[in-house]
């Protein structure tokens, strides 16, 4: 694949766009009826990506030249562990309603897996990693929007969706909390919905802030934190506020006094416009003691040690702790259960590494690019954040975004740090914001390691 057909052809970026339409623009409910949980549109996709990106590897007959990608080898070694703890499932006594669940946790974990390979592998130039992201954010801002909507009319409007060969695998209805109307988008929950705009939150700022387009994104945050306001969940507001912290801390004073405003006007219009909802908002914190679904996160440990007690190294079955059981609301004491010491140990690995790379990516290249390298270290830490406040794993959309922004800081490691052949740094640029090691904004083509479909 050469630079032309990376820009006019059918290239990563091309596939990972088709992914975005399907993870945001179809409900995240409407399944294939037989794959179940793991028959959603785009994790099929995800599933067909990995293949694609396996098969590429198996023909090549020439040595890479990317060079080592922390990114990918622990994705690839998080996936063997996985593949380990569901034999060692399957080998032993095991429920028979949770070996279909076994086997769909191990299609979910391929689809994951292949996203963020095809992202750190086949983004090939800066011009097309910045156009997914573009992307990334008119997905987000379009499902904001959505949301505005339901809660402005009540409705739901995606209940009214039929897509042949898809049902849906829940109940689809408008929720309601502390007396308010919960947009959900196309979500499967507002919780989920609230969590994914908070991580497309900082890549939405970061845009709005460089000069492709900018006050459409600008304009794009007035509906994306009017519907994290709106999802009433505790779960969002954590996210939104790690990833505007993470931002916070590369900012100037201006842009933080800014930034402050720009709250106090959005909080200002909400508390006018709809009466009680931030005392709502207020009063999930403030009496979090007596909130059922605290106590029922408090209240999991217990029940969490006994079945981690039964198999601490491997777990019991990626998937296999059914609601039946009890309700987590907790992803990494749910991995624990599930993928074992082994399990939970990969993912904060992975987190770990994605989060270090997008930071390794900020270093010598344009102003623009810098801040993009921290919006994703703040994308990443918000939903490694969210597995901490409920099952991410369950919801394909968070679940998605998490290994997709992994994988674009692979892809903008890789293009920092190995790209062959990158020009010399030259004069830096003469904006206030920038830094010594600035490089021009030219685009820089890393050798291609997707073949043209």
């Amino acid at each position: 694949m050469n630079d032309a057909v990376s820009r006019r052809g059918f290239d990563a970026t091309s596939l990972l766009t088709i992914y975005l339409v399907l993870l945001w623009g179809i409900p995240s409910s409407m399944v294939v009826p037989s794959l179940g949980s793991a028959g959603s549109p785009s994790n099929l996709l995800g599933v067909g990506a990995f293949f694609w990106w396996l098969w590429f590897h198996v023909r090549r007959t020439e040595p890479h030249t990317t060079g080592f990608q922390p990114v990918r080898a622990a994705m690839l070694g998080w996936l063997l562990v996985m593949f380990l703890v569901y034999a060692h499932a399957m080998s032993g006594p095991i429920p028979g309603d949770e070996v279909s669940v076994a086997d769909n946790g191990i299609l979910r974990l391929l689809g994951m897996a292949g996203i963020l390979l095809l992202a750190s592998d086949g983004i090939t130039t800066y011009d097309r990693l910045h156009t997914l992201l573009r992307r990334l954010a008119l997905a987000a801002g379009a499902v904001a929007i959505l949301g505005f909507v339901q809660y402005v009319t009540h409705q739901l409007w995606i209940d009214r969706l039929s897509i042949p060969g898809l049902t849906s695998a829940a109940v689809t209805e408008l929720g309601a909390r502390a007396g308010f109307a919960r947009p959900s988008g196309t979500s499967a929950s507002a919780i989920e919905y609230g969590v994914v705009l908070a991580m497309a939150l900082p890549l939405v700022i970061s845009l709005a802030g460089g000069t492709y387009h900018r006050w459409a994104f600008r304009l794009m945050l007035v509906p994306m934190i009017l519907s994290i306001y709106l999802s009433v969940s505790r779960s969002a507001y954590l996210c939104a506020a790690v990833g505007l912290l993470v931002l916070a801390f590369s900012w100037t004073n201006r842009q933080r006094l800014q930034a402050l405003g720009f709250m106090a006007v959005v909080s200002t219009a909400l508390y006018v416009s709809v009466p009680g909802l931030l005392g709502a908002i207020l009063g999930l914190f403030s009496n979090a003691d007596s909130d059922p679904s605290v106590a029922s996160r408090t209240g999991s440990y217990e029940v969490a040690g006994a079945f981690i007690a039964n198999s601490p190294v491997l777990g019991r079955g990626f998937g296999t702790f059914l609601p039946r059981y009890w309700i987590l609301d907790n992803g990494y004491l749910g991995l624990l259960i599930e993928g074992g010491v082994l399990g939970l140990g990969g993912l904060l690995l992975l987190l770990a590494t994605g989060f270090f790379a997008a930071r390794r990516a900020g270093n010598g290249v344009p102003l623009e690019d810098r801040q993009l390298s921290r919006a994703l270290m703040a994308s990443i830490l918000a939903g490694a954040t969210s597995f901490a406040f409920f099952d991410t794993f369950a919801f394909p959309q968070t679940s998605g975004c998490v290994f997709l922004v992994l994988g674009v800081a692979g892809a903008m490691r890789r293009l920092a740090v190995d790209e062959p052949g990158a020009p010399e740094p030259q004069a830096p640029d003469e904006t206030p914001d920038a830094e010594p090691d600035a490089e021009p904004d030219v685009m820089r083509s890393a050798s291609p390691v997707v073949p043209p479909a």
